[in-house]
């Protein structure tokens, strides 16, 4: 006996059999990945030095050419005009040069243009052997001769920075490297998918029959797709509990006594058997994280791609339009928020999701061949319309599902899908934008969408959520919630702020400032992932924390101090560390803000959602977060348009501060219990 007892503790538990199933498929993406990286990083970098002197010499020659053109008119090398202006206009356009210099017959140096962190030519003559590689502060300088009536005049100079093909291939490294990342993550996902799919669903509703034929209830069966192990022993179930109500059936038709067996017990007279459903937080986390992932593509480089379609003609001011579209993105939002929990209880979960995905996709492909501003407008409300449907729902169905001391572990599965989304779409997004284009990544992203669709239509019931009690329907009671003042006042200091920061700020600002830092868009993409990294590892410790101890106002002020400094840092410096480490402040905060809003909802607002429902409440903070949402875009625009970038940051950093010690005040005198 204590021999079966050591074997059964001993046997692995099907969260221990994902993680192994992960780790070796991570494992083994990892090694190929690896290898696949050392045999292409070697091709690149021995290609690369080869096209970039074949390139040198080319401009050398160009130079001398165009020089040539003024020589031959007997103009003196030494006394030409213009030539530093330029060779300026030359060294904007190749960045791998680090200086370009015109020379005399001696080799003293008559005119130059040097990068910003590029090597000195002024200051002493350049060896001029013509064609050639010569070491003398640049680690490659290629010298032209200018030569006229058959007599050299001077030589046309150019300096390659060996650093650039360093540079070059670290990004390659660094795209590789996050494009790794990425797939581990996806990897796992779809590992999980997988194994929920075939394993842990059915083991969950073969419980759940148990438990309902061990309570007397014989009117439950599961459906089953596959034919695999499982499902035949789900058939082998139901099949002992059809034989069970066809023999009760018998017996009735037969005039027997059945009453004593109807007693404590439950028949499927009618022949009609209930479906078992077991409703879990992780449903909705697989399709979650895909939707995220498609419609985050854009996130990196969308106010640059607005920017591009801006028309001045229109007469508002560059940063306000390219603002525009973000803050008509929520308020497209706003009007499919409170429709969630309506259209659950009558279309039900899956139903509901779908319509929701279904214009997204559509939106983000309209929006790839849109040829102006006003069209992007009008497709980006297609796209957010669907998208404020999908997480409102989504967030409803986890509020709803919620056990009592667990609503910041039930609520951190749709930060954590989101986050995982948002990583790998920030971090992909940019580089897909450099390799493909704006418009092509908007494809990839709408295909990524139907994928989420794909794996919404086969992993939930169509029947999950029909008829729920999520709060009454009723418009004059939806409208009440919004008449509470200490509701209101929270979601004015808590969820207010933290949307404009994220969308003012983060997605908005922080583009713009990093491209004015001449970031290119895996760069942007590449700091932006900070944030989203930062949330998803921090996501589950918050609610960990916030479910322990049920103090969710201290994290939320926590939270909230700790973006105030994030923002405060960023746009106080130009060193892309620190840069990095201000988006992850950002991050940290928002991770400590964003699961307990949710989670405290019931607990400082027990009349409100008594009253009104859990579904309404919180489909309420969905709308009222949304009005942040809007608020952000525009009020970074406008403070952009007359301030600059850097003011507008220091403003929402000291507002954030602000806004979080009033929150403090009033939990410490008591306004947020859990009296009320």
């Amino acid at each position: 006996m204590s021999a079966e007892r050591s074997g059964r503790q001993r046997a692995p538990t099907l969260a221990g059999v994902g993680v192994r199933i992960g780790f070796v498929a991570v494992a083994a993406l990892v090694a190929a990945n690896a290898f696949l990286a050392w045999i292409a990083l070697g091709a690149v970098e021995t290609r690369l030095e080869p096209v970039i002197k074949d390139k040198a010499h080319v401009l050398a020659r160009s130079i001398a050419n165009d020089l040539y053109t003024a020589v031959r008119l007997d103009i003196p090398v030494r006394g030409l005009r213009g030539v530093d202006a330029y060779l300026d206009d030359l060294l904007t356009d190749h960045p791998e040069v680090a200086y370009l210099a015109v020379t005399d017959a001696g080799g003293k140096v008559l005119f130059s243009a040097e990068a910003d962190d590029g090597v000195e030519v002024s200051s002493h003559p350049l060896a001029a052997n013509a064609g050639t590689f010569v070491s003398i502060g640049s680690d490659y300088n290629i010298a032209h001769p200018l030569v006229h009536d058959g007599k050299q005049v001077g030589h046309a100079m150019v300096g390659i920075d060996r650093r650039y093909v360093r540079n070059t291939m670290a990004g390659i490294f660094t795209d590789i490297g996050i494009s790794l990342c990425v797939a581990i993550l996806i990897v796992l996902e779809l590992t999980l998918l997988v194994l929920s799919l075939t394993v842990a669903r059915s083991i969950g509703l073969m419980r759940r029959l148990m438990h309902a034929v061990s309570e007397g209830d014989f009117s439950a069966s599961i459906a089953t797709r596959g034919r695999d192990d499982l499902a035949r022993v789900i058939d082998a179930m139901n099949g002992i509990n059809t034989e069970i109500n066809r023999r009760f059936r018998e017996l009735v038709a037969a005039g027997g006594a059945v009453e004593r067996l109807r007693e404590g017990r439950v028949f499927a007279e009618a022949g009609a058997y209930r479906p078992v459903q077991v409703l879990r937080a992780g449903d909705v986390q697989y399709p979650l994280f895909f939707f995220i992932f498609g419609v985050e593509l854009s996130r990196p480089f969308f106010p640059l791609f607005v920017r591009d379609l801006y028309d001045p003609a229109l007469g508002i001011d560059a940063s306000i339009a390219i603002a525009m579209p973000m803050s008509v993105w929520v308020v497209a939002m706003l009007f499919t928020t409170p429709l969630a929990p309506t259209l659950i209880r009558r279309l039900g979960t899956r139903n509901t999701l779908l319509l929701g995905m279904a214009p997204t996709s559509v939106g983000l492909i309209a929006t790839a061949f849109a040829t102006g501003f006003i069209e992007l407008i009008a497709w980006r409300c297609v796209t957010a319309a669907g998208f404020g449907l999908v997480t409102a729902a989504i967030l409803v169905r986890l509020a709803i599902t919620a056990p009592e001391r667990r609503r910041a572990l039930n609520i951190g599965v749709f930060v954590t899908a989101t986050g995982g989304g948002s990583i790998c779409a920030t971090a992909i997004g940019g580089i897909l934008a450099e390799r493909l284009g704006y418009e092509n990544t908007f494809i990839v992203g709408a295909t990524i969408v139907f994928v989420a669709m794909t794996i919404t239509y086969g992993f939930l019931s169509s029947e999950e959520g029909v008829g729920t009690s999520v709060g009454t329907p009723a418009h004059r009671r939806r409208l009440g919630i919004y008449g509470s003042v200490r509701f209101m006042t929270f979601m004015a200091l808590s969820a207010l702020p933290s949307r404009t920061v994220l969308t003012g700020f983060l997605f908005f600002l922080v583009p713009l400032y990093l491209d004015s830092l001449d970031f290119g868009g895996a760069a942007i993409g590449r700091t932006m992932m900070v944030y989203f990294l930062v949330l998803l590892v921090m996501n589950q410790a918050a609610a960990l924390i916030a479910d322990r101890f049920q103090n969710h106002g201290m994290l939320i002020v926590v939270g909230g101090i700790s973006v105030a400094a994030g923002c405060l840092l960023f746009v106080s410096t130009t060193d892309a560390l620190l840069l990095a480490c201000g988006v992850a402040l950002i991050g940290l905060g928002q991770s400590f803000v964003m699961t307990p809003q949710v989670a405290v909802l019931p607990t400082y607002f027990r009349s409100e959602t008594e009253a009104f429902g859990t579904g309404p409440v919180t489909a309420a903070f969905r709308v009222v977060e949304r009005a942040g949402s809007i608020a952000g875009p525009l009020l970074a625009g406008s403070i952009v348009a007359f301030a600059g970038l850097q003011h507008a940051g220091r403003l929402l950093g000291y507002g954030i501060a602000v806004t979080t010690l009033l929150l403090a005040l009033l939990l410490v005198v008591g306004v947020f219990t859990r009296r009320h």
